[in-house]
């Protein structure tokens, strides 16, 4: 018996290379010009079917598989483009070869040829009950002269006049739009009915008294669930245990028995069908689990593969993206502590002793004296420490080696992981907004849910609305962990600056030896390196924030937006930390609101400072520049009243109800579209 499938996937520059796409799909040998490597991929038992369709415009090369795709990777210049889509479809085992092939052709022509992409097509029947045909499409459309076409177009607006319509300094104002249909939910909709009549339309043909729907089984007035499709072997073997009187124990044999009992209790009781997917969640985790597990590892480099290979014996385990994670985030911490430490340690002895060496033939005994040197003795002094710096210098070279080698294979791994979970994760909540799909700042929190889900812990069903609002305090909640991390890093480093300074002054006033002067020196110099590496740490990560602050108020001004990335880190931490909490309640916070929060946290630094200022007197610390004085306490500077006056006035103080409506709205239409795509059966395809 027949079943129906159809499932598209788009293959992204960030993680995949779709020159290996093209080439684990065709069973074919093919050239790589980006990672100049031969992409070949194991011998299938049944050597697949494929060929090329394209349009009459597309160029002559768009027939050879190899320049297609490295054409296509050539074109795309942006880290993360679409390169591809895929899409998968089920043939019917009602067809014999010959017809399933027809089907395919002419699916393909008129769907995707038709419409202007070239289609790769790939029909694999390594598994009898399982035949199926894998099209790799393009999504850049040619223009009639066999050329590449764009992506996006501008469409601009215009007056009741059809005059373009101009911003107060005379830019043209326009919209970017897609410049064909191929992205839109609704052409994948109509896609999966053409398939569906295509379907039937075969059977028809063919005198076979068969049809399939693209819709559910609720849209066709059936209140009862689908059953999983057996393989043949395990089929096989549950006939043969039912004959003996036997009960079967096989995974899907007993989820289709539960099935089956669901469905009895629908026909007696009427009751909802979402009651079954709370009752099989954990099972269709592991099997989405399974499923994107067995393509992302079929599909990995020999690199990848080496590397998880090479960790699983590490850790003495299989790999889980949670222990990879844990493994990296540990070596992480162990870079930081040791290596970068030390680095700053070696550069700033190497800058020490190169200084001394030029005082010495300088006569500058002044500098001497404070580096722990005098010129009576220096070379006694130099050499030994020169000697030392250079044992060091050889041992930090192959710690550096070590950790290198690891933190690679790790990262390898983890980017294998991550995207097996993105994967997992995006077909159990396919209505996931775009923003969210591959943003690995909500990878733990993906995680978390997924974990939860398999011990039948978790909420089985979330609302797109409640997806997003989850996911959106996800990734706040996770910069926020990284700006307070790197902001107390920074206060402890400039403490402990101005109190190895005062030591150090304190031990050269005193007339102290001149080792323990040197090395107070090369401590204090270190930790000064230091702060400058988590100073500019500090700057990736506020860039990071004024990012999010735009995406979570895109409807305010954009000179307020504009002025917002200017403020200091720990400002932006405290706008986003109000925004996390307001929403975590239940509400949607001004922009005007989250500024004021700020403004009164940033009040309380400047009490907690003036504090501590009076309590600095020493000479040290009057030596230092105002910007590294208040470091301790305003991470990246500081925020004046005046310019959160002139931001609390900017801001929109409608801006509240705005949000509202527009969430409200976001919300009416996410349901519908959740709706559609259960009538037709994209939420699960089993």
């Amino acid at each position: 018996m027949s079943y129906y499938m159809l499932r598209a996937d788009v293959i992204s520059k960030k993680t995949q290379s779709v020159v290996a796409s093209a080439s684990y799909r065709s069973g074919e040998a093919l050239y790589s010009e980006r990672d100049e490597e031969v992409k070949n991929f194991r011998t299938r038992g049944v050597a697949p079917e494929t060929f090329i369709l394209s349009p009459d415009h597309a160029p002559e090369w768009s027939q050879d598989r190899e320049k297609l795709w490295n054409e296509v990777e050539r074109k795309e210049k942006a880290w993360n483009a679409q390169l591809a889509r895929e899409i998968l479809i089920a043939l019917p085992l009602d067809l014999n070869h010959d017809q399933q092939n027809e089907l395919v052709q002419r699916f393909v022509q008129s769907t995707f040829v038709n419409e202007g992409m070239v289609a790769d097509v790939a029909i694999h029947r390594d598994k009898e009950h399982n035949p199926h045909a894998h099209i790799l499409l393009t999504v850049r459309p040619f223009h009639e002269d066999g050329s590449w076409g764009e992506k996006k177009r501008r469409e601009y607006e215009r007056d009741a006049q059809g005059e373009i319509k101009r911003t107060q300094d005379g830019k043209k104002i326009f919209q970017t739009v897609s410049s064909t249909d191929w992205n839109n939910r609704e052409t994948l909709v109509k896609w999966r009915l053409v398939y569906a009549d295509m379907m039937n339309d075969a059977f028809l043909e063919n005198n076979i008294n068969q049809r399939v729907s693209a819709l559910s089984f609720e849209n066709q007035g059936l209140e009862k669930i689908a059953e999983i499709r057996l393989e043949r072997n395990e089929y096989q073997f549950v006939k043969r245990l039912e004959t003996q009187g036997k009960e079967a124990t096989t995974f899907y044999h007993q989820l289709n028995q539960q099935i089956r009992k669901t469905n009895e209790q629908i026909a007696k009781l009427n009751s909802n069908i979402v009651s079954l997917a709370a009752h099989q969640s954990t099972r269709s985790v592991e099997k989405f689990l399974h499923e994107e597990t067995s393509l992302v590892m079929n599909q990995l480099e020999p690199k990848y593969q080496k590397s998880i290979h090479f960790l699983q014996g590490r850790l003495k385990q299989e790999l889980t993206f949670r222990n990879v994670r844990d493994h990296l985030d540990g070596l992480y911490r162990w870079k930081e502590r040791t290596t970068e430490a030390n680095e700053a340690k070696m550069t700033v002895t190497h800058s020490l002793l190169d200084a001394a060496n030029k005082a010495y033939h300088g006569q500058n005994n002044e500098f001497l004296l404070s580096q722990g040197f005098t010129i009576k003795s220096f070379y006694e002094q130099f050499i030994p420490r020169l000697e030392a710096y250079e044992d060091g210098e050889n041992d930090q070279e192959k710690l550096t080696k070590t950790q290198e080698m690891l933190i690679e294979h790790s990262e390898k791994a983890y980017n294998a992981y991550s995207l097996i979970t993105h994967r997992t994760f995006n077909q159990i909540f396919p209505d996931i907004e775009e923003e969210f799909k591959w943003n690995d700042r909500v990878l733990l929190k993906k995680q978390e849910m997924l974990e939860l889900l398999q011990k039948n812990q978790g909420k089985q069903i979330l609302y797109p609305e409640e997806l997003e609002e989850v996911l959106s305090i996800a990734e706040i909640d996770q910069l926020l962990k990284k700006g307070d991390s790197i902001s107390e890093s920074i206060r402890i480093q400039s403490l402990t600056r101005n109190k190895l300074g005062i030591e150090k002054d304190t031990l050269i006033k005193n007339r102290g030896e001149p080792d323990p002067v040197y090395q107070l020196s090369i401590k204090l110099n270190t930790t000064v390196q230091l702060l400058n590496q988590s100073t500019q740490k500090a700057d990736l990560i506020n860039d990071q924030l004024g990012q999010l602050i735009r995406t979570r108020f895109a409807n305010e001004k954009e000179s307020l937006l504009t002025k917002i990335e200017e403020v200091p880190l720990q400002v932006k931490l405290d706008i986003l930390r109000h925004y996390k909490v307001e929403v975590s309640k239940g509400f949607v916070p001004s922009l005007k609101s989250c500024i004021l929060f700020s403004k009164e946290q940033e009040s309380n630094r400047s009490t907690k400072y003036q504090a501590y200022e009076k309590n600095e007197t020493s000479s040290f610390f009057n030596r230092l520049s105002s910007a590294q004085k208040d470091i301790s306490h305003f991470v990246g500077g500081r925020a004046s009243i005046e310019l959160f006056d002139q931001l609390i006035h900017q801001s929109s103080t409608s801006h509240a109800s705005k949000q509202e409506a527009q969430t409200s709205s976001r919300v009416r239409k996410k349901t519908k579209d959740k709706r559609i795509r259960q009538q037709l059966d994209l939420e699960v395809d089993l």
